[in-house]
């Protein structure tokens, strides 16, 4: 009879425990929620150049929860963690002509110092002839020197991907990559791996 009242007594011990941490991982996503929610409802938030940032959730990002949407219409970058938001930073998507694409694509490479293969600098003897897509260039040129194109994350392979800029619009006006801060995407770049996938919405 004792060892029925002991052991009734470590069941019912067990399960307020685990309603306890229930309980307690419950508020800390409420609070995630909550405070995401209170930053993206702010009257400057279509045209802020402020990322926001939950350092719990990024310290938790591993390869099997960690995900990304990129919002075409709203020009925000979010990197989500157990489905929560951890990074939510302004991004520069493709202008008209040149839109990125639509669709879930799982990250193909990593590359933290990319240079662009296509858009650059063309040199003859020491003087620059030409800056951006040198498949326009019809003259001579001795050297190329491709843009920087830093804490890249290729999407497809023909040339769409993630990376970091200092010409981050609140507007479509990239060549079809997504530009981000440096700031922000450093802390998405650290968190990712290849094969996360990213979700391009409207």
């Amino acid at each position: 009879m004792r060892s029925l009242s002991f052991l009734l007594l470590l069941l019912a011990a067990w399960m307020l425990s685990s309603c306890t941490v229930m309980d307690s991982n419950q508020r800390s996503i409420s609070k995630a929620e909550e405070a995401h929610q209170e930053f993206a409802a702010r009257a400057d938030y279509p045209k802020t150049m402020e990322a926001y940032e939950n350092g719990d959730l990024l310290a938790q990002a591993t390869q099997e929860n960690a995900a990304i949407t990129v919002d075409l219409g709203k020009q925000r970058t979010f990197l989500l963690v157990n489905q929560l938001v951890a990074v939510d930073a302004p991004c520069c998507t493709g202008k008209a002509g040149k839109r990125t694409p639509t669709g879930t694509f799982p990250i193909k490479e990593k590359i933290k110092d990319k240079r662009s293969n296509i858009f650059g600098s063309l040199y003859k003897n020491g003087r620059k002839v030409f800056g951006g897509d040198r498949r326009k260039y019809g003259g001579s040129y001795d050297r190329y020197v491709g843009s920087a194109l830093p804490y890249w994350m290729r999407l497809t392979n023909d040339g769409i991907g993630l990376h970091a800029s200092k010409y981050v619009h609140r507007y479509p006006r990239s060549n079809g990559c997504i530009r981000m801060p440096h700031a922000a995407i450093q802390k998405i770049y650290a968190a990712v791996h290849p094969g996360t996938p990213v979700k391009v919405v409207p």
